[in-house]
């Protein structure tokens, strides 16, 4: 039957990312395209390839590091359950989903008995297949869902940090194809829903006075969902109702998020309080946007240094040179990184002109012009962004670690 190769069983125990390389065995073509879509659909998924016979499977399986793949059993569920009983002998490490409009016990059972994770029905339920899929990773391939948690702050006034954040993350959304949220923590003077041109429904205070536990259903409703793919959580509308905000809610609000997001962007005040410190604490990057001023290095100094001492490790503090026009002036790149003793890690050409158009208008600037050079500069970040893997888990550290435990303790 398969000539399942060993080699693939030591590849399915390389190290994983948060991202899940899937793969679809079906013998029903015309089931193909709508098993396709459901299955691309799912976030923290990736589809890499649709196979149809033993054969094709055991080549896929010694050439790929698949984690998980989807056997539909229709319209013969016999053959196909001796498959995944080949599988699950000689590829224990790959978790499996069985799918059929069969939904008599014995049809659910058989492939359960084989080996099979999961059993999903058809017509396919969104909810029911993203529920499986996250019940095999708990169980059986990822210690914790793995987000890219991103938080953008700034060393000085008035450095673009929020323009920079709400592109990166319309930049993202697009190198994905998949959701990006963007979090407005700046609780008084946010303006990252106005930067889309957007009057959010719900807020961060929706849910601070909402009276029961942040889960998935409340937290998404609370979104404000753009068409460029980017989900935003907003500021309150009132001034005054900073207040409700707390670091729990900020941690569990950025700890739910990250279970539905594969990417979430912070965009942070510039100070170290409680709030920003809470998503600080959870960064996988920080993310420090500066110019080529001399307060903004002093500045861009002192932050990295605080971080530094609160525990954050230095290879997730990063710095982005914005409105960098390539001149020599007073004040060079080379100062900045003499100051912060690393490289920056991009620059952000200078075209205040056409930012602030794109600002007053309420658009991403890749909506008004494409080939802007701000916009390309922005496009090679994400791209540099995504191609990393997101640091895996630490499970020696306590739940609540350095930073936030330090300021909800007291």
């Amino acid at each position: 039957m398969l000539g399942l190769h060993s080699g693939a069983i030591s590849r399915a125990k390389e190290p994983m990312s948060n991202i899940l390389h899937v793969c679809l065995y079906n013998t029903e073509l015309a089931s193909s395209e709508k098993l396709g879509n459901a299955i691309r659909s799912l976030n923290f998924v990736r589809l890499q390839c649709e196979v149809s016979t033993p054969d094709e499977l055991a080549a896929t399986l010694h050439n790929r590091p698949i984690n998980l793949i989807f056997f539909h059993l229709d319209p013969n569920p016999g053959p196909v359950v001796e498959v995944i009983e080949q599988v699950v002998s000689r590829h224990p490490n790959v978790a499996m989903v069985a799918m059929s409009h069969q939904t008599k016990p014995e049809a659910i059972l058989a492939p359960m008995r084989a080996g099979c994770d999961q059993f999903v029905c058809e017509p396919i339920d969104p909810f029911d297949l993203a529920t499986a899929v996250n019940r095999v990773a708990s169980k059986r391939l990822l210690s914790q869902a793995i987000s890219r948690r991103l938080c953008i702050t700034s060393a000085s006034g008035g450095a673009g940090s929020t323009s920079f954040a709400c592109n990166l993350a319309v930049e993202i959304a697009n190198q994905t194809e998949r959701d990006c949220a963007l979090v407005d923590l700046n609780m008084q003077f946010g303006d990252v829903a106005m930067s889309f041109d957007r009057e959010p429904k719900y807020t961060m205070y929706d849910l601070a006075v909402g009276g029961s536990d942040i889960d998935r259903s409340i937290l998404m409703s609370t979104l404000t969902k753009l068409s460029s793919n980017v989900s935003i959580l907003a500021r309150p509308e009132m001034i005054e109702h900073q207040e409700a905000i707390s670091p729990d809610l900020v941690y569990r609000v950025i700890e739910v998020l990250a279970t539905e997001f594969e990417n979430v962007i912070m965009d942070v005040p510039r100070n170290l309080g409680p709030i920003a410190t809470a998503a600080l604490g959870q960064a996988d990057q920080i993310f420090i946007v500066c110019q080529l001023l001399v307060p903004s290095i002093r500045n861009a100094e002192r932050y990295h240094d605080a971080l530094l001492r609160m525990g954050v490790p230095g290879e997730r503090i990063e710095f982005i040179i914005n409105r960098c026009d390539g001149r020599s002036g007073r004040v060079t790149r080379k100062d900045l990184e003499c100051a912060i003793n690393k490289p920056v890690y991009a620059t952000i050409p200078n075209d205040y002109q056409f930012v602030a158009r794109s600002i007053d208008f309420g658009r991403p600037v890749s909506a008004l012009e494409e080939t802007n050079p701000v916009r390309a500069a922005i496009r090679r970040i994400a791209q540099q962004i995504v191609s990393e893997a997101p640091p895996e888990p630490d499970e020696s550290k306590p739940e609540r670690k350095g930073l936030l435990s330090r300021f909800l303790a007291k």
